[in-house]
């Protein structure tokens, strides 16, 4: 009898618990008896959300907040119905939504407790720690006790995916692109496109009605994000939060949307050029985004898009052996442009000196003997870039006295000595046209990115062009490879500026994006100062196309490797990364997970192979907007 009287009591216990938790389902915060199981050491939030049992993907996978595992479904005969029995695992999260629900009495939980689960599983930015994110020197803490700097964190190699990791790493650091993605969330999967101002003229009534329709055009419908773009953000959003459970990120996701989007043309397992892969990846963020043709119709554009003139003279044909090797007859041997078929501009002016084929060379009848001084035809065309392919010239390498290699070395401007807007590269094409072509950079983009190219293939194996290309981290001066279309204003002397009006003052500094200087001004005589000190000191370098490093990209290859190895050096070198904290000043080399410090000479001098560059009026202006 008192065994009975004892269960019962058990029994009506466990009956009055399970009511108390469901009679609060209806109250704002709707707690769990159940909370103290929750074991946060096990959870990782960074894996593909599959069911552990069926291997089902899709939007309602939970993850058991106690064990760990991911299972399918909430309801009765589902896995993770089936688990709460009988493992008596009782607190789920839905991976997507990222709500809290307690099985098998299948009600949600609301508990400012979980906060912090929540947080490692989606995180979110406000836009104060948006704008102060880059000001940040603390160091958060995992769960485990480890200490980490947000944004400088490791990212775990899959097998060969270093190229990646450090794609990510570089463009992560990219504050316009950081930025946009921080200010969205794992519910944004749609994202309205950049409405266009009209370029047309208004010089008649036909084109001044024309104008008037495109005014009255309703906005563009928003665009589904591709699942790439939508893993990239969170990538980047996990890598700048300071609230995670582990100070590594594993960007697992990011890995297989990559592999299903580029058909598994990049992959677990399999090693690629890096330059191929960044000009691959950018354009699929890019289309991703609602990106158009049009300029600034994406992030990517606004930020990474620049323009280069083209003028190619196209000589007489030439017979040209069967057997001849295709890279040989490249027409940029020195340097080459970068250009996806969807950047080239749709310009009808473009099509008529370009021909119906844009760049390429039409075929001519009755092929003849090629004369250096007789060209048939010189068309110009201006095409975009996003980033700038640069051959490094080949150097024979030799041994000291006591039988090491010496590398050579090769200053940057020379290696860009083919956009000097004078110098010409002569090429024959496989159908036996001979082509001079000379290259002018039109408008340089406010980030620049520059891929080296130091892989050479041919029928036999894979060669990797040593030559260490030296480049300066700060101050780097592009002004003498560009030739802009408008010549810029000549800028106020001093004088000049002293005898401007108050209202004057504020226009010269409204016109370059420099209002809070006139905001923080009291008096005229401060506001004076100020102007004069921005535009005599401060805007010139804005104005000039100088350039900082962001990111530098390496690849090295074992010692036994390379020109007289046996081994191929892509496939077993490896890449990392430089980043720059600007605060700090400090420099960080990431490769995989491997974090460390690194002095700013040895950036200058190391095997680069891509570089992004940040034009300093970028610094001034925001345009992750």
């Amino acid at each position: 009898m008192m065994s009975d009287n004892n269960n019962n009591g058990t029994d009506d216990d466990a009956r009055k618990r399970k009511s108390d938790a469901i009679s609060t389902t209806n109250d704002p915060t709707t707690s769990c008896p159940y909370l103290d199981t929750i074991q946060r050491s096990l959870l990782d939030f960074d894996f593909e959300p599959s069911c552990s049992v069926s291997l089902e993907t899709g939007p309602h996978v939970y993850c058991c907040l106690v064990c760990g595992k991911f299972f399918r479904g909430r309801g009765k005969q589902t896995p993770a119905y089936t688990h709460s029995v009988d493992e008596g695992h009782f607190v789920f999260v839905h991976l997507s939504k990222g709500t809290f629900h307690c099985l098998p009495d299948n009600y949600e939980i609301k508990d400012p407790s979980l906060a912090d689960i929540s947080a490692a599983l989606h995180p979110t930015f406000t836009e104060a720690e948006i704008q102060s994110i880059d000001s940040n020197t603390g160091l958060a803490r995992d769960f485990f006790g480890r200490r980490y700097l947000p944004g400088y964190v490791g990212l775990s190699n899959a097998g060969k995916t270093d190229y990646i990791n450090s794609t990510v790493q570089a463009l992560a650091h990219v504050k316009p692109l950081r930025d946009y993605f921080l200010r969205m969330n794992h519910t944004d999967v749609f994202v309205v496109p950049t409405q266009q101002p009209s370029n047309h003229k208004t010089n008649n009534t036909h084109n001044t009605t024309h104008n008037n329709n495109n005014k009255r055009k309703p906005p563009k419908a928003p665009h589904r994000m591709s699942d790439l773009v939508q893993n990239f953000g969170e990538l980047v959003r996990k890598m700048w939060s300071d609230k995670r459970f582990k100070s590594n990120v594993d960007p697992h996701m990011l890995v297989q949307a990559i592999s299903r989007t580029s058909k598994k043309k990049f992959q677990v397992g399999q090693q690629a050029e890096l330059g191929e892969f960044m000009a691959w990846f950018l354009n699929q963020l890019h289309i991703g985004l609602g990106g158009t043709r049009k300029p600034e119709s994406s992030i990517i554009y606004k930020i990474f898009q620049g323009k280069v003139e083209v003028v190619t003279k196209q000589g007489r044909r030439t017979p040209v052996s069967a057997d001849t090797d295709e890279t040989a007859l490249d027409p940029a041997t020195t340097a080459k442009v970068e250009v996806n078929p969807a950047d080239v501009v749709p310009d009808g002016d473009n099509n008529k000196a370009n021909g119906k084929n844009g760049d390429k060379v039409q075929d001519k009848e009755n092929s003849t003997s090629f004369t250096s001084n007789e060209w048939d035809e010189t068309s110009t065309v201006e095409t975009n870039f996003l980033q700038l392919t640069l051959d490094i010239p080949e150097k024979p390498l030799f041994r000291d006295e006591d039988g090491g290699l010496v590398i050579p070395q090769e200053p940057l401007v020379t290696v860009m000595k083919k956009f000097d807007g004078v110098s010409f590269s002569e090429a024959l094409t496989r159908s036996g046209v001979t082509q001079r072509k000379r290259y002018r950079l039109v408008e340089l983009p406010p980030y620049l990115i520059l891929h080296l190219a130091r892989f050479k293939t041919n029928n036999y194996s894979r060669e990797k062009n040593p030559t260490i290309v030296a480049f300066p981290v700060k101050n780097l001066d592009l002004g003498s490879y560009t030739f802009p279309k408008n010549e810029r204003k000549p800028l106020p002397t001093e004088n000049e500026v002293r005898s401007m009006d108050v209202k004057e003052l504020r226009a010269i500094l409204k016109e370059h994006g420099r209002d809070d200087i006139a905001t923080k001004a009291v008096e005229k005589s401060d506001l004076m100062e100020a102007t004069v000190d921005f535009v005599c000191k401060s805007l010139p370098d804005l104005l000039a196309d100088k350039y900082d490093l962001v990111a530098n990209i390496t690849h090295d290859s074992p010692a036994d490797v390379g020109r007289e190895g046996k081994h191929d050096p892509l496939q077993e070198g490896s890449y990392k990364c430089h980043v720059q904290h600007k605060v700090s000043n400090q420099w960080y080399e990431i490769q995989d997970l491997h974090v460390q410090e690194t002095m700013p000479q040895l950036i200058g001098v190391s095997e680069s192979y891509l570089l992004i560059f940040e034009r300093k009026s970028a610094q001034q202006t925001d345009l992750s907007r």
